[in-house]
């Protein structure tokens, strides 16, 4: 039983846990703001009743809101914190480098590597092609919660570089870095769970509706949006055909001129208020 169990923390992000069902008790996280939250998630049995150990923390780049609990986790558990080889020096209290193109092993589960720098120079992002069997979210203003409709498939954890209705900024990337990212993702599992790393699904939706009012699934998603939220109050993470279907950005990799049109957007959304 392999499950994926969200921590809310700071204003917006959210901390993925993921447990591999072994007896062992081994677990790993990915992208930890802070280190408290894990180390009392930790504190509670698992599925097999066995005391949870974390083996690894998993990065996706840089951004200390996505690595700032990772030297306080080192210290307290003796982890392994793995990051992007390729940008290794700035991944805080890194052990280790993951190949993009290559696989991690951790916790027995096989992840592989990819490339999606845009959002940084940095950014990968982690594919486990193993089926996921619970999905628990959690938002800041909600409740903990099972959701059995997202259980049963593989998991994509993309950190800021595909977001629910968006995609992350241009902090260190060009325009045709951010057209490669995506269409990395597009061409993924559309089965995928999507695990973004920041709640900015509702924002997304409404900037989407004004640049695809041609699109009546967006509006039909905004519409629907508090529903899918259920009582966790969170609507990540998403499922990649959700995204293929009513993300602006994914919609964009269509178009004519592709690379052209995903970077207007990118400057449309910079400074686009409702």
């Amino acid at each position: 039983m392999i499950s994926i169990e969200l921590l809310p923390v700071l204003d917006d992000n959210v901390i993925y846990v993921v447990d591999s069902g072994h007896a062992d008790g081994g677990v790993f996280v990915v992208d930890p703001a802070d280190a408290g939250p894990v180390l009392e998630w930790l504190q509670q049995p698992g599925p097999t009743g066995a005391p949870r150990r974390l083996e690894a923390v998993l990065c996706t780049h840089h951004h200390p809101d996505h690595t700032g609990g990772n030297r306080a986790l080192r210290e307290a558990t003796g982890c392994r914190i793995i990051g992007p080889a390729h940008d290794l020096e700035r991944i805080d209290a890194a052990t280790e480098g993951a190949v993009v193109g290559a696989t991690v092993t951790v916790c027995g589960l096989t992840l592989r590597v990819l490339d999606v720098r845009a959002h940084t120079r940095g950014h990968i992002a982690w594919a486990l092609d193993d089926t996921v069997d619970v999905v628990i979210r959690h938002g800041h203003h909600g409740v903990r919660a099972v959701e059995p409709s997202l259980a049963g498939r593989p998991a994509l954890f993309v950190g800021d570089s595909l977001f629910g209705a968006g995609c992350g900024r241009l902090f260190e990337g060009t325009g045709p870095e951010l057209h490669r990212a995506l269409s990395t993702l597009a061409a993924e599992n559309p089965a995928s769970l999507v695990c973004c790393t920041h709640e900015y699904t509702a924002s997304n939706l409404v900037f989407a509706v004004a640049v695809r009012p041609d699109v009546p699934a967006i509006a039909a998603r905004l519409a629907r949006f508090d529903d899918d939220c259920g009582p966790s109050r969170q609507s990540i993470p998403g499922i990649l055909a959700v995204e293929l279907a009513t993300n602006p950005f994914l919609l964009a990799l269509t178009e004519p001129d592709p690379v052209t049109r995903v970077f207007d957007l990118r400057r449309q959304k910079d400074t686009f208020r409702p």
